[in-house]
């Protein structure tokens, strides 16, 4: 600033060096709050940066935590596999004793998981205890492993928690598992005599294929004699045995037919088929026959009796069934009931459904007693697979014995025919 305009020198001095002060003060209070401009924002700068490298620190630990906790659920899910029938109604008998004593659930939960054989069941049970402390309920925990419980165990434990009876629902689910296990068991027993028949029967033929037959070849070969045809096919058939290359050809041919045999037996129509001729067989027809309606039966009548609707019932109860005749049945019966028809004129109309089992239906559904009528035919029909079993293997045990005398005899009239015909030429 210019003071020429003052005349008295002293006090033109003082001004100026007053001015130059405050031009001083200035710049050094411009260059202070520039500093302090500079490291405010270096400030904010490094908070800003801090901020994202923690949240980029906590992203990678919940990035990481959600993949261990992905892996840890795909080494459960490995690690839970389906328990026998036997085991799962052994533990659900145990878990409704404990309820009818008075004891709580999760206390009962917690016993079960440590008490249990089974590792599936002591997993599941630990997880259960675990959720139902933190106040889920049982039937959610129970969801989580469709693999160990099906349909039928989550809808009956569900009316039970419901209803408030557990422990009521839990022992009919346990004596119906029970009853399951024991047909299961019958069906297995009587199938299980045959299939090792046969298996003894393709390793006796195998052997004589390989060790036998060909000390007659060599035999008959020396005489110079044409073999018959019978006698020409067994031997052909140990060579083909003997000759590794022959038996590598036709491993494509094999793979190719059970790739073709796996397609066929995916499609409906192709298992409907099946079913229908298992149904037409007499060694068959009445062991299916008897064993579907058993497990129908049984699953309904529990289903019923917890307090499931009848629809639902119906579905649930069409899963026990492997024939496919069956389960088109229940279908029709489903939409039968919505339209108001009663399921026993379903029943009536089909020709592979017993008069029997249709008649106690019609006397359930008009008294109102539905569940306790559909119980007494699960008990008879259960009887009925136990002395069908019991009929069927003491028919298949003669039948197989003279099968495999039968393949035997076959291979040894072959080798001695040739014999037989050199005696004959020789006299």
């Amino acid at each position: 600033m210019d003071y020429n305009f003052i005349n008295d020198p002293e006090l033109k001095s003082m001004l100026e060096k007053k001015n130059k002060e405050r031009m001083i003060d200035n710049q050094s209070i411009k260059k202070t709050n520039k500093k302090t401009n500079n490291q405010s924002n270096n400030q904010i700068t490094y908070k800003e940066n801090l901020e994202e490298k923690e949240l980029a620190k906590r992203v990678k630990q919940n990035d990481r935590f959600q993949s261990l906790k992905l892996k840890s659920s795909k080494k459960l899910k490995k690690r839970v596999r389906k328990p026998s029938t036997k085991n799962l109604a052994l533990v659900t008998k145990q878990l409704a004793s404990m309820l009818k004593t008075g004891l709580p659930l999760l206390e009962a939960l917690n016993i079960l998981s440590e008490s249990t054989d089974d590792k599936s069941l002591r997993i599941v049970f630990k997880d259960a205890a675990i959720s139902i402390s933190r106040g889920s309920t049982f039937v959610s925990t129970l969801e989580k492993y469709p693999d160990v419980f099906d349909e039928m165990y989550l809808a009956l434990v569900s009316a039970g928690e419901i209803a408030g009876l557990l422990d009521q629902v839990l022992d009919r689910e346990s004596l119906l598992l029970e009853s399951l296990s024991k047909i299961k068991g019958q069906i297995k027993s009587a199938l299980a005599y045959p299939l090792a028949i046969f298996a003894l029967t393709v390793i006796v033929v195998i052997i004589m294929l390989l060790f036998v037959i060909p000390v007659f070849q060599d035999m008959y070969a020396s005489s110079g004699a044409d073999l018959p045809e019978l006698t020409q096919l067994m031997v052909d058939a140990s060579n083909f045995l003997r000759d590794p290359l022959q038996i590598f050809k036709l491993v494509p041919i094999f793979v190719f037919l059970i790739f073709v045999l796996k397609r066929l037996f995916k499609k409906e129509s192709i298992l409907l088929w099946k079913d229908s001729l298992l149904l037409r067989l007499p060694l068959t027809k009445e062991l299916i026959t008897k064993s579907s309606l058993a497990n129908f039966s049984r699953t309904l009548s529990a289903l019923n009796s917890a307090g499931v609707p009848i629809l639902e019932s119906l579905l649930i109860a069409k899963r026990t069934i492997g024939n496919r005749v069956f389960k088109k049945i229940v279908n029709k019966m489903n939409e039968e009931i919505q339209y108001g028809q009663p399921l026993y004129k379903v029943l009536a109309s089909e020709k592979v459904i017993p008069i029997l089992f249709t008649s106690m239906f019609r006397i359930g559904e008009e008294t109102g007693e539905l569940s306790e009528m559909v119980n007494k035919l699960a008990d008879f029909y259960e009887d009925e697979v136990e002395t069908s079993v019991k009929g069927l293997t003491s028919l298949l045990e003669p039948l197989m014995i003279v099968f495999v005398s039968g393949v035997v005899a076959f291979i040894l009239v072959a080798m001695y025919l040739p014999m037989f015909n050199m005696m004959n030429t020789v006299s």
